[in-house]
């Protein structure tokens, strides 16, 4: 299989873990600790994608600026509307979204 024809599906991409949007982020946190994950789908109140939060959002808008973890809420810290691909997208097409972002995930 050529690159070129490979999809974002035949990558095997695992099964994201998924927080709703009024968690806590040591909640979240703790979620992503015990799967040894490093990123989680946000959720809004009727299902759909409102974010993505990773360890580096934690690390850099939470214990950088010293938000207390127990009660700062996922939905301020995330970054709300990320870029997405479908898992019949081209792998090479969204390789290239992740490196001219900047992004080191990409929900599918």
């Amino acid at each position: 299989v050529k690159m070129a024809d490979t999809t974002v599906l035949k990558l095997r991409p695992k099964a994201p873990m998924i927080c709703h949007s009024s968690d806590t982020v040591l909640g979240v946190s703790q979620m992503l600790a015990s799967k040894r994950g490093d990123a989680a789908i946000i959720t809004d109140s009727s299902g759909g994608l409102a974010g993505i939060i990773t360890d580096t959002d934690v690390t850099r808008r939470v214990v950088a600026k010293k938000l207390p973890p127990s009660s700062t809420r996922v939905s301020d810290v995330m970054t709300a509307n990320p870029t997405c691909v479908s898992s019949s997208d081209s792998a090479t097409d969204a390789l290239v979204t992740m490196v001219e972002n900047h992004f080191r995930h990409l929900p599918v």
